[in-house]
């Protein structure tokens, strides 16, 4: 049985770069905790079911002019 798998925006604080987002896409349970560390600063992982989900909080975070990476 295959694993369930989610869609991800990682919200990344540097203390250099300030806070900026990256776009993960889809990914099991166990390779979003992977992508979560940091040697500096810190990373938060933001968990969406459904692609729609997922659509629309990129389009809110990019309508607030937040910094965006894919």
């Amino acid at each position: 049985m295959s694993k369930p798998k989610y869609y991800w925006i990682k919200e990344r604080h540097n203390p250099q770069l300030g806070t900026y987002y990256v776009l993960c896409g889809q990914l099991a349970v166990k390779e979003a905790k992977l992508r979560e560390r940091s040697i500096y600063g810190s990373y938060t992982m933001h968990k969406y079911a459904t692609e729609k989900e997922y659509n629309d909080a990129v389009d809110l975070i990019m309508g607030r002019g937040e910094r965006v990476l894919s």
